[in-house]
């Protein structure tokens, strides 16, 4: 096996715990258009699925017509709960502070909102130069390899020398087309019943659910 020469970490759910925002603003907004839709629930159906489809999907469901504006101001809550009540997941800061290969962010966020969570979490300098978005390669959503092919070449290493730390299916798939390994991580806020094994089922060589086992598993 070739040594881990560095870490891919993707950013929500896995560095931040930004994905139980998620789950808890959107159950909470929608709920003032009477539908039941628990955090829990959310995840499960809706991880890693864009607000815009989710919006579709409930209100193909439920017969609702949502206004012009549901998303913008589904966006607008969470920005208020990142700014709020976001924090690293934990053993995050621990774990980077221990290990000694290279780090690096490839998100399928903005660019924007990735710096904004690195910041106010107190990662930022752990990866700083290293945050990569999706938007850095044309805005190609995971499951396509091209931003952790991007990150690769950015760290100057061959693909298959990285290991990628996802926390969804489609992460898992686009670690392993850009020929690199892939742990899953199931130790964010959000982690729901069955999430495990969907990391395996997408090929994931190990699942984790403690940032401090990071260290004994590269």
């Amino acid at each position: 096996m070739v040594a881990t020469a560095a870490l891919i970490f993707d950013l929500d759910g896995v560095l931040v715990d930004s994905e139980v925002l998620i789950g808890h603003v959107v159950s909470a907004t929608l709920s003032e258009f009477d539908i039941d839709l628990i955090p829990s629930d959310y995840h499960t159906r809706f991880h890693y699925v864009r607000l815009e489809r989710m919006a579709e999907t409930i209100s193909a469901e439920h017969g609702v017509v949502f206004p012009k504006n549901f998303v913008p101001k589904l966006r607008q809550r969470l920005d208020a709960a990142y700014t709020t009540d976001l924090t690293a997941v934990p053993g995050a800061e621990a774990m980077l502070r221990a290990v000694t290969q290279p780090v690096a962010v490839a998100s399928g966020s903005a660019p924007e909102g990735i710096d904004f969570k690195l910041r106010r979490t107190g990662l930022y300098d752990f990866f700083a130069p290293h945050i990569y978005s999706i938007f850095d390669v044309g805005a190609r959503r995971k499951p396509a390899p091209d931003v952790f092919l991007h990150t690769a070449a950015q760290l100057g290493l061959a693909p298959g020398a990285c290991v990628v730390i996802e926390d969804a299916a489609a992460g898992v798939t686009a670690g392993i087309a850009a020929g690199m390994r892939v742990f899953g991580f199931t130790g964010g806020g959000h982690a729901y019943p069955g999430l495990s094994e969907k990391l395996l089922d997408a090929g994931a060589a190990v699942v984790f659910d403690d940032m401090g086992d990071l260290i004994t598993l590269i």
